[in-house]
């Protein structure tokens, strides 16, 4: 006897790197691309970005800066990025007599479907072979350049709007990364380039793309609408126009987007994840601004929308009511006057201004309002400066 156990399970080999391009293409991404797990000169982008302070309200990012900088602080023995994307192009999102709301947020939170998919990947590739727990990854959650990887890894090429545009697939994408200990053969970068096109940094309602491939993100409504807390300067209220949560003007305006393969597609001819979310369905502005915690922790389930919050959500829909300029939100406008946020009240007293600087609620609410930022947010809608 030898020895040999022969009834112990054979080890599986390595999966190939086409066998593990083709379970994530089976599992529903539409792209995948391997490369480096460190996100290579776009680092000292990333570093400068910091240090002007254009990251705004969200501390996480320095926080995570030396992890972002080197996989390897946190995932020791990384050597790849599987590279995921998933084009979620379509018609534009918005809730019944106004309120836009960005494309990727108009269906399933994708923070969940994008995850448990990326889990999945994970489990096929454990189950061919991969050793378990040598990988790791998600969306939106995990300390990388998840742009960066991108296109170093050939989805896409970097954009003057800082995006990441598909050659053939355009630029709505919802990216994702599985980090992995695997030496996988890197993909070519995407041929491509923004050539002289300007049309994002010329439509922009902010200016917030300050120059090719450069975004302040204080000024993105992207940010504004959804990360920043408090109070949001005047002009970004005014440039905010209709964007409810999110904006997607340097998406709309770019000429790839006619390479989304979705862009065309309506209610149930979308994946399941990228159909309307039913509060998209169902809701108004006016639904939004009088919700109570009760209806938003019911009713935000599920949707990506819960980032900006049940304050900022309805700090956004009084900006986009005032914007608007319909006499019919007045009533509920008067009433937000005196409720228990501060920021709202401030905004609310904006919108009024906007529609109507001389109704009365504004110089009564003036008369009883303790906090002075949103005396002066009153004094300026009273005196016409909304």
């Amino acid at each position: 006897m030898s020895g040999l156990d022969y009834g112990a399970a054979v080890p599986p080999s390595r999966p190939t790197p086409e066998t593990i391009r083709g379970i994530a293409l089976d599992l529903g991404f539409d792209l995948v691309r391997f490369g480096p797990a460190d996100p290579g000169e776009h680092g000292d982008h990333f570093v400068a970005w910091l240090q002007a302070g254009r990251h705004g309200e969200m501390d996480y990012l320095a926080q995570n800066r030396d992890r972002v900088l080197d996989p390897a602080r946190w995932r020791p023995g990384v050597r790849s990025a599987i590279n995921l994307a998933v084009d979620y192009g379509g018609p534009a999102v918005g809730l019944a007599g106004g309120g836009r709301i960005a494309r990727y947020a108009g269906g399933r939170d994708y923070h969940r479907w994008l995850r448990e998919r990326v889990f999945r990947l994970r489990q096929r590739l454990e189950a061919e072979g991969l050793p378990y727990g040598s990988m790791n990854g998600g969306t939106d959650a995990v300390p990388v350049l998840e742009r960066a990887l991108a296109a170093r890894a050939g989805i896409g090429f970097l954009a003057k709007s800082a995006m990441v545009i598909s050659p053939s697939h355009g630029p709505y994408l919802q990216l994702a990364e599985l980090l992995t200990a695997e030496e996988l053969p890197p993909d070519a970068p995407a041929p491509g380039t923004c050539g002289t096109c300007t049309a994002c940094l010329d439509a922009c309602p902010t200016g917030a793309i300050v120059a090719p491939f450069q975004v302040d993100a204080r000024r993105c409504l992207s940010y504004t609408t959804i990360e920043q807390r408090g109070f949001v300067a005047p002009a970004l209220r005014r440039a905010q126009g209709e964007w409810l949560f999110g904006c997607d003007v340097c998406l709309e305006v770019c000429p790839f987007t006619s390479k989304s393969l979705r862009r065309q597609q309506h209610g149930t001819e979308r994946p399941l994840e990228l159909r309307p979310h039913r509060l998209v369905e169902t809701w108004t502005l006016l639904d939004v601004l009088t919700m109570d915690d009760a209806r938003y922790e019911h009713e935000f389930v599920g949707t990506a929308m819960r980032r900006a919050t049940r304050s900022g959500l309805r700090r956004n829909a009084a900006t986009v009511l005032g914007n608007l300029g319909d006499p019919r939100a007045l009533p509920a406008l008067a009433v937000c006057l005196g409720d228990a946020d501060r920021v709202l009240r401030g905004t609310a007293a904006w919108a009024i201004g906007r529609i109507d600087a001389q109704h009365a609620a504004l110089p009564r609410a003036l008369a009883a309002e303790p906090d002075a930022d949103v005396q002066d947010e009153l004094r300026g809608a009273i005196d016409g400066a909304s």
